[in-house]
């Protein structure tokens, strides 16, 4: 009677799968019954190759641009990485499908990279440009370190630019160590060593449930309608209103601390950004950073729905999380400004690049729309134009790295 049971249940497990793919082959496309991303050994995840669903498309390499990236770079070719996290790679918003009547999926041809290719090859047709998206979701800075080094440099980009800001200041401000250790508090890193280290009965289901999200459609969707909260969700005061800007003594004394201890964490920024400069610096590659905007520091005024935006994200994250952006985020910036001027590479601030911009240029809380990534790509472009385009366009530089 078990084995009856067991076939049975088998069979009705099996006829769900087969109906969630043949929906979900219909709705996304053939290619989506893969994840978009797998854990990785040195980055702790990554894009998934030859992924693809409605309007995201990742090539061979597991970057999302349409085209594959050959390791030896075409003669005149003048080659851009752009990396970052969810901003970056082009997430369509987070909040957006529930709260905004106009949403609609980012397209690979909606992104920064995109713009930004475009305006080059317009205004320098004397070479040939190849802006290359290799964000990647969730990204902060030490995993595009790492992913550097065991991925991207064996492309031999000319230049890199990352757009960052948002993953790096939720670690700070969710940050419990102390120093703060980027690696410990990085998202799925206890399941990774469940996975790397399996001793416990944790790590047993953890690694069952990776294979099963890896080649089970059913699961995997299930697994995504399972809310999974936030970093701050333990902050005792998230859900309470929010009046912005948020005074230190509205906070409770145990808040007050926890906000001043990772305050004080702001310099890791800087320090990070300067690894990465001088890493690529030693390859010979050129560097631009770029703070990405948000919403509630942007001083734009608000489309409706980015109204809406605001008061969800207000209430998701609590007073706490709101006081930690609107002193974070200017301390960094400052920060890397002179660390920039002082190392010699390029550091832009784009936290108010939309403050004139009524229409909508954000999807959510730091996430953009289109018209906000052209405005980003153009400001990215204007930046270049002193330093970087002179040295991108030298016949010395094209003559070294096309041997």
């Amino acid at each position: 009677m078990v084995v009856v049971n067991l076939v049975i249940v088998g069979g009705l497990l099996a006829a769900m799968e087969f109906g969630v793919r043949a929906i979900q082959a219909r709705r996304l496309g053939p290619k989506s019954m893969r994840p978009g991303s797998y854990m990785d050994r040195w980055t702790a995840w990554r894009s998934a190759p030859g992924y693809e669903r409605v309007a995201i498309r990742h090539n061979a390499q597991g970057f999302r641009h349409d085209g594959d990236v050959s390791i030896a770079k075409p003669s005149n070719t003048v080659r851009i990485f752009f990396a970052g996290g969810s901003a970056a790679y082009g997430c369509d918003g987070l909040l957006s499908r529930s709260l905004d009547p106009d949403w609609a999926r980012l397209d690979n041809r909606d992104l920064i990279d995109v713009y930004l290719q475009k305006r080059l090859a317009r205004e320098h047709p004397e070479r040939n440009w190849e802006v290359v998206n290799v964000a990647t979701n969730e990204f902060r800075m030490h995993q595009t370190l790492a992913q550097l080094y065991s991925t991207l440099i064996r492309y031999q980009p000319d230049l890199m630019i990352f757009f960052d800001g948002h993953n790096d200041m939720s670690g700070i401000m969710g940050s419990t160590t102390n120093p703060y250790d980027p690696f410990a508090e990085t998202p799925h890193n206890l399941e990774f060593e469940s996975a790397v280290y399996p001793h416990t009965l944790r790590s047993w289901f953890y690694i069952n449930a990776a294979w099963l999200r890896n080649e089970s459609v059913l699961f995997r969707t299930i697994q995504d309608r399972i809310p999974q909260g936030n970093q701050f969700s333990a902050m005792e005061d998230v859900g309470q209103p929010v009046h912005s800007p948020v005074a230190l003594n509205t906070l409770s004394p145990a808040l007050q601390r926890r906000a001043a201890e990772n305050l004080a964490k702001a310099g890791y920024y800087a320090q990070e950004v300067g690894r990465l400069h001088n890493a690529l610096a030693y390859e010979g590659v050129l560097t631009m950073f770029v703070m990405q905007p948000e919403l509630i520091l942007s001083q734009k005024p608000l489309a409706p729905a980015e109204k809406r935006f605001v008061d969800a994200f207000d209430r998701l994250m609590g007073p706490y999380s709101i006081y930690m952006y609107e002193n974070l985020q200017p301390e960094i910036a400052r920060q890397t400004t002179a660390a920039a001027n002082l190392g010699g590479y390029d550091f832009v601030d784009t936290r108010y690049v939309f403050q004139t911009v009524s229409e909508k240029t954000f999807t959510d809380y730091c996430h953009l729309t289109p018209r906000g990534n052209e405005l980003i790509a153009d400001r990215i472009y204007e930046q270049m134009v002193s330093r970087l385009l002179p040295a991108l366009l030298s016949e010395q530089r094209n003559s070294r790295t096309a041997k």
